[in-house]
């Protein structure tokens, strides 16, 4: 079964990363954009069919708003799995960077997050197959293409991912704003997998056992609580601060 991939960006990264593509669909209203010049390029150079559509029949195959008159049609994912993102990070010589999201909801929080992930160097990302949002074409969409070159793993049990990553020498942390040592305080070097909850009540008792350290971030505002989107990019984007640092010095 394919797959549809929203938006004038997240098509161009998919064609980019040598995504297998079936054809590209085009709304009526959009043929005539200047901005989508450079994907309607790659697609004839990649000799994909490129079909023109009512947008209205384009808004129905794509299932959400922000498709920008674009739907690429790809072949499905391949998944991958925890062995091959921590032997992405051995072949590069680097100490690994995973990301670990438990029961996120909001496709544009799991895109925005992807989006972060890849910006931020991660090897790859783990999330479980079911109780969680699907990797959607509107999360893909907030991705701004990031999905499509990302190791991703969906994963049966995320606890068994956690302690996977553990015997492999990763320290688990998670953001938690009981925690009681600041993020900027705490150590982020070496191996590492960063875990985001969801978005109402964050990680789950059993996943807070299983981490390694909980930091918080310091709040000067009125609000108690950072988007959990914002929190794990934050945590991320720590981790890098600290390892460039490191290597810095």
């Amino acid at each position: 079964m394919t797959e549809l991939i929203g938006g004038r960006r997240p098509g161009a990264e998919a064609l980019a990363a040598g995504r297998e593509a079936r054809r590209l669909l085009v709304a009526d209203s959009a043929r005539s954009n200047p901005e989508l010049r450079a994907i309607l390029g790659a697609a004839r150079q990649r000799g994909l069919v490129v079909e023109t559509v009512a947008a209205d029949r384009l808004a129905r195959l794509a299932g959400f708003d922000g498709h920008q008159g674009v739907l690429l049609e790809v072949e499905p994912r391949r998944w991958t799995h925890l062995a091959e993102i921590l032997a992405a990070a051995g072949s590069e010589g680097r100490d690994p960077l995973v990301l670990l999201l438990e029961n996120l909801q909001d496709p544009v929080n799991f895109g925005t997050l992807l989006r972060a992930a890849e910006a931020a160097g991660v090897d790859g990302v783990v999330f479980p197959e079911r109780g969680a949002s699907p990797l959607s074409a509107a999360a893909v969409k907030a991705s701004a293409g990031a999905s499509e070159h990302l190791l991703l793993a969906r994963v049966e049990s995320l606890g068994h991912a956690i302690h996977d990553l553990k015997e492999a020498g990763l320290l688990i942390v998670a953001a938690d704003q009981e925690a009681a040592e600041l993020a900027w305080d705490a150590s982020l070097v070496g191996p590492m997998g960063i875990v985001v909850g969801s978005e109402g009540s964050g990680i789950s008792g059993a996943t807070r056992r299983r981490c390694d350290l909980l930091v918080r971030f310091p709040m000067a505002g009125h609000v108690a609580s950072l988007n959990a989107a914002t929190a794990g990019a934050l945590l991320l984007f720590e981790v890098v601060r600290q390892r460039s640092a490191g290597a810095g010095g």
